[in-house]
């Protein structure tokens, strides 16, 4: 823009210039031309004028004339040309201003919806990137969520296995328990009717034993009063052995051993004690268990005679 302003500035001064020049040198030609009085007649001197110099003065003034007018004409041309060439350069300029703020703003324009699609774009882009990110994350929180809710199954599901596994280990614990219960109580139960089988035969052949061997005492005791061949006090002696024997049980071991016991009996006959006092060890615990096992032994009825089976010695040995 300085430099087109420059241009005009020179041209119009230039031009100034030039026309000034241009109306000095007429001014100057013109006064040395001076008019004619049209009625004046010439005074003709006595020298003869030669017409042919005065006519080649007149055309070579008409010529200069001619000539100024022509220079004028073609200056006047000249600077016409000259403002219509700065007009056209005006135009061409104001056009080119024009063409250059008319690209200027398709520029801006451009550059405007250049940076609106970038701007677009990157927006664009950052909701793409936004809403994969968040794809991923909605995709890893679900992945979390279902390995979350599989670790968690897996562990209830070892959890039930677990409970299962050993709610059946002790089902079958119970189970082998209760089977080795009522296998116990079975063979507790049919060892106890065994005994009581056992016992129960033998009572009832204690019994007959008993009745037998009463019968017989009575007889052999009442042979011996009779005959006075028995004292009471042996009689008896014999009767508490006798008692004694039938709770023993005894072993093929201890034949050929005795055993003497301390025993103590209350008034009715009641076994209070009964200790060793010689004898086999062996033979006389299993002696002092058969005289508690019968629980009373037969005592005189004669006061004078049974408190001597107060508190008093009995040997003893197994009868095979």
């Amino acid at each position: 823009m300085k430099s087109r302003s420059t241009l005009i500035a020179f041209i119009s001064a230039l031009l100034l210039h030039i026309i000034a020049g241009t109306l000095l040198l007429l001014n100057v030609n013109f006064s040395k031309i001076k008019p004619q009085p049209k009625n004046e007649v010439p005074i003709i001197n006595a020298t003869v004028v030669d017409q042919k110099l005065f006519d080649d003065l007149a055309q070579r003034k008409n010529e200069k004339k001619q000539a100024e007018i022509k220079k004028i004409e073609e200056e006047k041309q000249r600077i016409k040309q000259e403002k219509q060439r700065i007009q056209e350069q005006k135009k061409k300029a104001a056009d080119l201003r024009k063409k250059k703020e008319t690209e200027r703003i398709e520029a801006e324009k451009a550059d405007t919806l250049r940076k609106k699609k970038a701007a677009e774009r990157v927006a664009a882009e950052k909701a793409l990137a936004a809403k994969q990110l968040k794809a991923k994350q909605d995709a890893e929180k679900a992945k979390k969520v279902a390995n979350e809710k599989r670790k968690k199954q897996q562990a209830e599901n070892a959890r039930k296995q677990a409970e299962e596994k050993r709610k059946k280990i002790e089902a079958e614990k119970a189970e082998a328990q209760r089977v080795e219960a009522q296998k116990i109580a079975a063979e507790k139960a049919a060892a106890k009717a065994k005994v009581k089988a056992e016992q129960e035969k033998e009572r009832l052949r204690r019994a007959e034993l008993d009745k037998q061997m009463d019968a017989q005492f009575e007889n052999t005791f009442a042979n011996a009063q009779s005959s006075r061949q028995l004292s009471e006090i042996a009689r008896y002696t014999a009767l508490i052995q006798d008692k004694i024997s039938r709770n023993w049980q005894t072993e093929p071991s201890m034949k050929g051993k005795s055993c003497t016991l301390r025993i103590r009996l209350a008034a009715d006959g009641l076994v209070i004690s009964a200790k060793r006092s010689s004898g086999d060890l062996k033979l006389c615990e299993s002696a002092k268990r058969a005289a508690l096992k019968a629980n009373t032994l037969p005592i005189p009825k004669d006061p004078d005679i049974s408190t001597q089976f107060r508190d008093f010695d009995i040997t003893v040995e197994p009868d095979f």
